[in-house]
């Protein structure tokens, strides 16, 4: 570095310190004070949410109130809920249904109020369940005795429970705030009976009281939590604390550190404004809790004062900048342009050599540079397509004549007994199965290929007669109206004969599936043969991917086709992605599944 560019760059910072402490200094002064101005409205703000849905909660309450006293002295419900059902269980489901639907329904169409879920009777040890009466009722009187709804301190008073699943029914939505409840209990004064035998039952689905305060929470952009006196979840917002039917551990830490009905308090490292605030008709209390670090549009005054500041601090950093360095920026905003189109691929993006004489040297280098990494990848490009060539030649190579010889042995062995008329077909499968290999070009038909297994399949079961039996399913696909690379389902299927029948007791069944799967055409061989042990199966998923190790014997029934020949051919002609997957488990079979990109056919140009 020269003493001149040193002098250059100590100016240039002091002129930026000089431009950036004072505005330092301004957005200080105005966050302190946005942040005081915030402190006090949000916590006035949420007094006043957290008040308004205590009010809100004491309505629908009452409402509920409201239900408990209208039917506590109903005769027609008290008459049906007297009756003698032991002889007659059917009936009393009918009168859960009859109180359910005409005394319950009408009610809450003209008050639109939450229905009785549920009435036990503590004398007769029985329960009116509306919500479910197929439930055991036993059970269910342990369950509610659990709880205490036939405590002595509880009668003729509400009283309401945590957050818990609702044990009233077997259903379940499915939906974290509808399987949850409130249960609400009461102890109903009979006057017949100078006692408290019935007891009214409530079960509030979270999900009803999260929806009368939900639109609230987020205006407010706030986290809500209904507790009772006990610190037990009632409903919230946060639908986590729902589901675990709990407080959350650093909330509950903070809301007993909260000493008056509003303040700051941390929860999980992050400074909260909390409020609360008591409903008049429960024992239950609204906690509401915002981020301090929550803006609201009040402070946007204040932003746009702060980013008036800031943009004039930029502007004469700008200046400066474009001062010094105007005689660099133009020619590298051009290389920073040439470089963008390389990225996209275009490696003739010149740069025109301008500036000072450093920077012309480094642009005319730039240029050369780009010549050699264009050559290089027409040279490199030459040389993947040559050897792309020579590999499909080499693996097409390795067909051997085995399979043929095999074949013309079988014909042979027919010829032998005579006036057998399955021997003109053999031959003629023979013939179609290899005009099939040697027509089209890398890319044919499915439906050609299923025809190549097809004749195939034909000379096999000339030979093992009804032990062996294929069929073809396609699902959502025409055969004729997709390609797939040449000969790789004839091999697969070998495969299953070759080494799926040894030793097998019942008749060998392959079946090949093919699916259309969005861009990708997917055929499965299925076979129900011997199968293979975790190791076997390994060493085949090996030689797929690696081809058969050096020195290893070939079955010399087999056309010479590998499943390590199908995989290369695929990735080599259909993609990277293309390939096989084996699957096979010992005495039940094993599934070949071969997956290469959608091609319809006639879309591609001929290969």
């Amino acid at each position: 570095m020269t003493p001149r560019s040193s002098s250059l760059r100590r100016r240039m910072i002091m002129a930026l310190l000089a431009c950036f402490i004072p505005m330092i200094l301004v957005i200080t002064l105005l966050f302190q004070q946005a942040l005081r101005e915030r402190q006090r409205a949000q916590s006035e703000a949420l007094r006043y949410t957290a008040q308004d849905i205590s009010r809100t909660l004491d309505r629908y309450v009452a409402g509920v109130y409201s239900v408990s006293d209208a039917f506590s002295t109903d005769q027609a419900l008290l008459d049906m809920l007297e009756a003698d059902y032991a002889s007659h269980p059917l009936s009393k489901k009918w009168a859960i249904t009859y109180i359910n639907g005409a005394l319950f329904e009408s009610y809450n169409r003209l008050l639109q109020q939450k229905k009785i879920d549920a009435i036990y009777l503590t004398n007769r040890q029985d329960v009116f369940d509306f919500l479910d009466p197929n439930q055991e009722v036993p059970l269910l009187i342990e369950k509610l005795e659990a709880l205490g709804v036939n405590d002595k301190d509880k009668l003729g008073r509400f009283y309401w429970y945590p957050l818990a699943d609702n044990f009233l029914t077997t259903s379940s939505y499915g939906e974290t705030r509808r399987d949850h409840v409130v249960l609400g209990s009461r102890r109903v004064y009979s006057a017949l009976k100078s006692g408290y035998p019935y007891v009214h039952l409530f079960a509030v689905e979270e999900q009803t009281l999260y929806d009368l305060y939900s639109l609230q929470a987020m205006r407010m952009g706030a986290t809500v939590y209904i507790l009772d006196e006990n610190g037990g979840l009632i409903s919230s917002t946060d639908e986590g604390a729902v589901a675990a039917c709990a407080l959350p551990g650093p909330v509950a830490e903070s809301y007993a550190a909260l000493e008056s009905d509003d303040g700051i308090l941390p929860v999980n490292g992050a400074d909260y404004s909390m409020a609360r605030a008591a409903c008049s008709q429960t024992n239950w209390t609204t906690l509401v809790m915002v981020p301090t670090a929550t803006l609201s549009s009040e402070t946007a005054q204040l932003y746009l004062q702060i980013l008036g500041v800031i943009g004039v601090c930029m502007g004469v950093a700008f200046a400066l900048v474009l001062l010094l360095y105007r005689r660099f920026m133009a020619p590298l905003a051009q290389l920073e342009h040439s470089i963008r189109r390389v990225d996209a691929g275009d490696l003739r993006a010149y740069v025109k050599p301008q500036g000072p004489a450093e920077l012309v040297q480094m642009l005319q280098s730039y240029n050369t540079m780009l010549d050699s990494i264009r050559v290089s990848l027409q040279q490199q490009l030459e040389m993947s397509r040559r050897k792309q060539d020579l590999e499909m030649q080499v693996l097409m190579s390795q067909i051997n004549p085995h399979f043929l010889y095999n074949t013309l042995e079988t014909i042979v062995w027919k010829a032998g007994e005579a006036g057998r008329t399955d021997i003109g077909k053999l031959a003629a499968s023979l013939g179609k199965l290899y005009r099939l290999s040697i027509s089209g070009g890398l890319f044919v038909p499915l439906q050609q290929e299923l025809q190549h297994v097809q004749m195939y399949m034909n000379i096999q079961q000339s030979r093992y007669g009804n032990k062996v039996a294929c069929d073809v399913r396609l699902h959502g696909c025409d055969a004729a109206a997709v390609e797939t690379l040449k000969l790789v389902l004839q091999p697969i299927v070998e495969n299953c004969l070759l080494y799926g029948m040894e030793g097998l007791d019942h008749t060998l069944r392959i079946r090949i599936t093919v699916r259309r799967r969005g861009d990708w055409l997917e055929i499965s061989v299925t076979d129900n043969g011997i199968g293979m042990d975790e190791a076997a199966l390994q060493a085949l998923r090996d030689q797929i991917a690696h081809g058969r190790k050096p020195g290893a014997e070939k079955n010399r029934r087999s056309t010479g086709i590998g499943l390590h020949n199908i995989q290369a051919r695929l990735q080599l002609y259909a993609g990277a992605q293309s390939g096989l997957t084996v699957w096979s488990l010992p005495g039940v079979g094993t599934r070949v599944t071969l997956t290469q990109p959608w091609r319809p056919t006639g879309e591609h140009s001929p290969q």
